[in-house]
């Protein structure tokens, strides 16, 4: 390996504009709702080229530019009834979050020699993506981790990194190539380097390999239905049914009552077809309390009759008239015996109430049950309470508002799985239905906007697996963030060195 610095930027490039257009492209489909493995990485690889072809104020906001255009665009359909001018600030400010790596590596790179110099674009991006996300209230959801979802191998590191160790290796071959590129494929240069990131990405393909092939759950399943039977789109829940809550509670009624029968007939179905958990989605039934009050009443008399697990997804309608919309999204788990032994309400993607939140467990002749409710899965920091109280299923009982989020939303799923060795049952109403084992591995799924009989059934592994994760939690994350301190401590120390050598040298 050369002792020469790895890069001195700009470097000359004709090309640069070309590689700007590329990445931009490539970056709809890294951070938000259309992933893609490959095209995450070229996006990196070409953002990063042209970056360091340019000098680094005017490059740099041609890539806030880049990444703002690409992440609305992106990010454009995650919720349709936000104003477009929400929309475009919303998707130029997550621009400006995701542009600092970019710049980190565009100021910090020339501060080291050679290969040492490809680490500072990964330790740059995990190093965000950790304390960025931490508090954050609106979930993981643009980690560049999740575009690596159908990496199977790759993904499987996070059983004892966690979704760091995935951002790390991702950009780090974006470096990587970067500076192979820069050496011009000179061997003798780069030979060590490159047998180095070899090693490493090989180690941990075959762990994945490894992981995936020679384990498997301990022997034992549990029976459980998915019945999803709620037929409203969100836009026209909001558009005919929400300006009616407070002002005419009669049409709110004859519009919600119909789905009580529906789920509780599909529930003693179910029951007697051999279901022994039956689980509803997110807001399957929605009501004024006096509703749901007599709706719980009737499902405990169906738990007790048919000797069953039930965990219902209930919505609260305010009686306030001033209020147009649902006042609680509430998980609710009866147990044979029709008594309630899970109940709490969702907390993701909504307040900062996150940090304060405890998992609820119960135990059952099936294992150690506990649920969380649809985005409430995309924190990966709570979710880990499930690993450390023993937790063998995960229920999460979900609902997408847009057709973008049906595809995307259920992608990131099996991270916590893999993460925290837990099967995931998560029923899905208007959107695709998924069982998960400990592993990751897609048990069977379903999308209910694709069929007739909306009835999701599986024989779910019931032990868990310990992972390291589960053990030292983000110790990686934290890792990374000290080993940004430290590179960007020495960059900054190189950088006065050769001032006071500059000064003082007889040129000067």
């Amino acid at each position: 390996m050369t002792g020469k610095r790895a890069s001195n930027p700009p470097v000359s490039d004709r090309w640069s504009y070309l590689w700007l257009a590329i990445a931009t492209v490539l970056l709809v489909f890294t951070y938000g709702m259309y992933r893609n493995p490959l095209a995450a990485c070229l996006a990196l690889v070409f953002m990063i080229r042209f970056l360091r072809t340019q000098k680094t104020g005017k490059g740099y906001l041609w890539v806030v530019l880049a990444l703002g255009v690409a992440n609305t665009i992106s990010w454009w359909r995650t919720s349709f009834e936000l104003p477009a001018a929400f929309r475009i600030i919303f998707g130029f400010a997550v621009g400006v979050v995701y542009s600092v790596p970019f710049l980190c590596d565009r100021l910090l790179v020339r501060r080291f020699r050679s290969f040492a110099a490809t680490l500072v674009f990964p330790f740059a991006s995990a190093s965000l993506e950790f304390l960025a996300i931490l508090p954050n209230p609106m979930t993981t959801y643009g980690s560049l981790a999740y575009s690596q979802f159908s990496s199977v191998f790759l993904i499987q590191v996070m059983s004892i990194t966690g979704m760091w160790g995935v951002v790390f290796l991702v950009a780090w071959s974006a470096s990587m190539i970067n500076w192979i590129w820069e050496e011009s494929l000179a061997w003798t240069g780069i030979r060590r380097g490159v047998a180095i990131f070899v090693g490493v990405n090989l180690a941990v393909v075959l762990y994945g390999m490894v992981r995936l092939a020679a384990f498997h759950p301990q022997p034992g399943t549990v029976r459980i239905h998915g019945v999803i039977e709620t037929d409203f789109i969100l836009e026209e829940w909001y558009r005919e049914v929400a300006p009616l809550i407070g002002s005419d509670p009669s049409a709110v009624r004859a519009y919600s009552e119909p789905s009580y029968d529906r789920y509780l007939n599909a529930t003693v179905r179910e029951a007697r077809a051999g279901a022994q958990i039956v689980v509803w989605p997110e807001l399957a039934t929605v009501g004024y309390q006096d509703e749901l009050d007599a709706l719980l009443e009737r499902a405990r008399a169906v738990a007790r009759q048919e000797g069953i697990y039930l965990a219902m997804g209930v919505g609260l309608l305010s009686a306030d008239p001033a209020e147009d919309y649902i006042s609680e999204n509430r998980f609710v788990l009866l147990d044979p015996q029709g008594e309630v032994v899970l109940d709490f309400l969702k907390y993701g993607c909504t307040a900062l109430n996150m940090y304060d939140f405890e998992i609820q467990t119960v135990d059952t002749p099936y294992g150690r049950l506990a649920g969380v409710i649809c985005c409430d899965l995309d924190y990966p920091y709570v979710i880990r309470q499930v690993s450390q109280k023993g937790v063998d299923i995960l229920l999460v009982p979900s609902f997408e508002p847009t057709a973008e989020n049906i595809t995307a939303h259920s992608q990131m799923a099996p991270f916590r799985a893999i993460e925290n060795g837990v099967s995931i049952f998560r029923p899905t109403s208007q959107g695709i239905s998924l069982a998960i084992d400990p592993y990751g591995r897609i048990l069977g799924s379903m999308d209910a906007t694709r069929v007739d009989e909306r009835v999701f059934v599986v024989q779910l592994p019931n032990q868990r697996v310990l992972t390291v994760y589960s053990l030292v939690g983000d110790l990686f994350g934290w890792l990374v963030v000290v080993g940004f301190v430290v590179m960007l401590s020495w960059a900054i120390f190189r950088g006065r060195k050769a001032g006071v050598a500059a000064t003082g040298s007889p040129e000067a």
